[in-house]
């Protein structure tokens, strides 16, 4: 920027303060310390000192704002690097509502070197895969945000997440003018084990340990009452004198309670049967590798298991 130039900005700042009414808000106090700071930025600003300009005009801008501040605000923000707060300058200055044709020209240039800087300016998105948004906590260079897209200055940036039960997740990123970059979260859980969710997802161990328990006790009863089935009828074949199979009309009672026997343990297995194969899946679930972790052909993997329950036997075939 040439001196001549911004004497010319510098003269036109402290007009238009000058020229504010009392009743647009600033008291007359803070108007004249405010037209005090834009004549020393524009001291700095013809020297080549830009940051102590800068902090000049924030805080003319506090104490007194205007259209031509901001605009001014938003130039010097942008020759530092600040994209983000340039930007920001430009669009407060778009936001005043003015009948000031000064303020309105400094407007149009606004609106003119917005929408240039807003090409500029480099982009990143932050998505959050694993574990659900709600429980991370999501930084970007330090500072609190929320997951989705960010206008960010051009240089080296960090991205930051951590949840409890889950390692850190850090990742640097390098952004040039005009970048639209994106990052996704996926958190590895301590211990490698995976950390169960109110909304679903990855199985707790002892879902798996419990199905299995119960499954062992219905296979045990089924056992049991198939031994008392065969038990029994042996004895009835004994005590009757049943021959081929044939017994007399007085042994109904003592087959019935045979039979019975034996579909309450043909029953018992078949519960069994259904649980060892539940309990299997879960088990894969719980103790093996989360789906997001494998790659390539096994991703895709499958399990598949059928259970083959019948009077006196049990057994299941499956494949992974």
């Amino acid at each position: 920027m040439s001196t001549q130039a911004v004497s010319f900005v510098a003269a036109a700042l402290v007009a238009s303060l000058l020229a504010t009414p009392a009743s647009a808000g600033p008291s007359p106090k803070d108007r004249l310390e405010a037209t005090k700071l834009v004549a020393e930025a524009k001291r700095l600003l013809g020297k080549g000192e830009l940051k102590k300009a800068l902090a000049k005009l924030r805080r003319a801008d506090e104490l007194a704002p205007q259209v031509l501040v901001k605009v001014e605000l938003g130039k010097v923000e942008t020759d530092l690097g600040n994209y983000v707060g340039g930007l920001d300058a430009f669009d407060a200055a778009l936001r005043v509502k003015t009948a000031n044709p000064q303020e309105k020209r400094a407007q149009a240039d606004a609106k003119k070197l917005g929408d240039s800087l807003r090409g500029r300016t480099p982009r990143l998105s932050v998505e959050i895969f694993r574990p659900e948004a709600s429980k991370v906590t999501l930084l970007l260079d330090g500072e609190d945000v929320e997951p989705g897209e960010h206008r960010m200055n051009p240089g080296k940036h960090e991205v930051v997440a951590r949840a409890a039960g889950y390692q850190d997740f850090t990742k640097a990123v390098r952004l040039d003018e005009g970048d639209a970059t994106s990052v996704s979260v996926s958190m590895t859980p301590l211990g490698g084990e995976e950390v169960a969710s109110s909304s679903g997802g990855s199985v707790p161990r002892w879902a798996a340990w419990t199905t299995w328990g119960l499954s062992a006790a219905a296979v045990g009863v089924g056992a049991g009452f198939g031994i008392m089935a065969i038990q029994t009828t042996n004895q009835v074949l004994v005590d009757y004198g049943c021959e081929n199979g044939k017994c007399p009309a007085s042994a109904a009672g003592d087959l019935d309670i045979a039979k019975l026997n034996g579909n309450v343990s043909t029953a018992a297995f078949a519960v069994g049967g259904v649980g060892v194969v539940t309990a299997t899946v879960l088990s894969v679930l719980a103790f093996g590798k989360s789906p997001d972790a494998e790659s390539g052909d096994a991703a895709e993997a499958r399990l598949e298991v059928k259970p083959l329950v019948g009077p006196g036997f049990l057994g299941m075939t499956g494949s992974f």
